[in-house]
């Protein structure tokens, strides 16, 4: 089973759950990268509101790998006003990611779903196998608490990778049921 990290960051906390992952599972990675770059502060933090607000596609950079040559692909984002980066209404505009098993992950300052509803709207034609939010990790004073927060996003990972990988067989039997009449 081939399996896809996909991630943006903004301050590096979707970064290192999504790095985890990747790790834990032996997958391939991919960060999207902006194309004119966005701070969580400031005169930004304005514009970053406007680009949530009225659904904007801010241009992005290519990356490495095709997201639809994946069977598992995981999707994370930082939360930008209780919801999803807006890298993500570009990406999905230029590459139509449908028929695929998904699983979705955020970060934020709270432990707030919202993001996550969004995000799963958006991702309707897919398979969505997981959800995932966590507390920004790198934020901790405690590297403990850090690898805590990492450790626990993997876990869960993996979890996921094990249901598609279950998924995968009963679907790969199924056809093979139809071509060989059993």
């Amino acid at each position: 089973m081939k399996v896809l990290v996909l991630y943006t960051t903004v301050d590096g906390n979707t970064e290192a759950v999504g790095e985890a992952i990747a790790e834990r599972l032996g997958a391939d990675v991919s960060k999207i990268v902006r194309v004119s770059k966005i701070r969580g502060f400031g005169i930004d933090k304005i514009r970053a509101w406007f680009e949530v607000k009225f659904n904007r596609r801010p241009g992005i950079f290519p990356f490495k790998h095709d997201p639809r040559d994946y069977d598992l692909i995981f999707i994370g984002t930082p939360v930008w006003y209780d919801s999803y980066s807006p890298v993500y209404n570009t990406l999905f505009e230029v590459i139509k990611i449908y028929d695929r098993k998904i699983a979705i992950f955020s970060t934020g300052e709270t432990d707030s779903q919202k993001a996550l509803d969004k995000f799963s709207k958006k991702l309707k034609d897919s398979v969505i196998l997981g959800r995932y939010h966590c507390i920004e990790p790198i934020w901790e004073d405690d590297e403990a608490d850090t690898k805590k927060i990492l450790d626990e996003a993997s876990d869960w990972a993996e979890g996921v990778a094990k249901e598609a990988e279950k998924m995968i067989e009963e679907e790969e039997f199924e056809r093979r049921k139809t071509i060989y009449k059993f």
